[in-house]
């Protein structure tokens, strides 16, 4: 059985934000985008710069899985680096939505999702120009 390609995308998510490090902040905070609280429901459960604390693993992925299905969608507000997420925008929109704290730069980051990606899915067509919309699709 093939890996989901929203889960995917979500654990490429998880390894540029250095999740499975465990001194690093994704690690601690159980939240792998380091997704920030947007809402007054969620400021209680917070870090001192705003991002999200989750109980679990299993809940920060769970989320993180959630908002990438409405990014992917065009469900949300996020922006990428073209204005509102749309299905049709591309893998570098999505990251620069993410706003990923690494010492890497965008281009080096959407290298690693790619390198990531292909590898997880065992799809050599996956690229740059990949819309969105390819890891909500009913083939997943």
């Amino acid at each position: 059985m093939a890996i989901n390609r929203i889960e995917a995308l979500a654990m490429g998510i998880a390894v540029l934000n250095s999740a499975f490090d465990p001194s690093s902040d994704a690690f601690q905070l159980n939240n792998w985008s380091l997704s920030r609280a947007y809402s007054f429901k969620h400021l209680g459960n917070t870090d001192d710069r705003g991002r999200r604390t989750f109980t679990s693993v299993i809940g920060g992925f769970r989320f993180l899985v959630q908002d990438l299905t409405w990014k992917c969608s065009g469900d949300t507000r996020a922006k990428g680096s073209n204005g509102k997420l749309k299905p049709t925008s591309t893998l570098g929109d999505l990251l620069h939505s993410f706003k990923i704290d690494n010492d890497s730069s965008e281009e080096e980051n959407l290298f690693s999702l790619l390198d990531f990606l292909v590898r997880a899915l065992k799809d050599d067509t996956i690229s740059a120009s990949t819309p969105l919309s390819f890891f909500i699709s009913e083939e997943n």
